[in-house]
């Protein structure tokens, strides 16, 4: 194979190898994170049964009875969307490129991005029963979304695995 100096070159970059060192560092970040999210999640349930009592709900029964509905119903969306959000986000298919940015995001980035997004869909659960228990004062919807918010962020939780095999799908 000869040169031709007419050709353009193109500058290809070699995959770098990721670190053990620079995997764990990423999973502490988000273990960090993960752990802070279930602080919070606690933390809902103590400030509803602390706000609670003095607490006076102005919306009607009805006007309640539909916002529980829609707020059940975008659980329902949430847990299912969040699943597809985090593979779209690992997939790097959703990822567009701006004028700053010429390189794509490190798997890293992309797993820690996807993990942060499930986690948070999953943790907004746990916010709307909250939001349920002090305008409706029934502790079944606190609780129950609570407990559904947490099931979906321990099924979310990061996971060296999953960034071996983003990484191994990636090389």
């Amino acid at each position: 194979m000869t040169f031709d100096p007419s050709v353009p070159k193109i500058m290809v970059k070699k995959k770098r190898m990721i670190t053990e060192q620079e995997i764990d560092k990423g999973m502490a970040t988000l273990r960090i994170i993960w752990l802070s999210m279930l602080v919070f999640l606690a933390g809902y349930a103590i400030a509803g049964r602390l706000a609670a009592p003095g607490m006076a709900s102005t919306m009607g029964k009805e006007a309640f009875s539909l916002l529980r509905i829609a707020l059940y119903a975008l659980t329902f969306v949430l847990l299912i969307a969040s699943r597809y959000i985090k593979r779209l986000i690992m997939s790097g298919k959703g990822h567009s490129f701006g004028q700053t940015q010429t390189q794509p995001p490190s798997v890293i980035q992309r797993y820690t991005s996807a993990v942060i997004a499930s986690l948070a869909m999953s943790e907004s659960v746990g916010l709307y029963g909250l939001v349920l228990f002090l305008l409706g004062k029934d502790e079944t919807d606190l609780y129950l979304l609570l407990g559904i918010s947490l099931l979906a962020m321990v099924y979310h939780r990061p996971k060296r695995e999953e960034l071996a095999n983003l990484y191994q799908e990636r090389s």
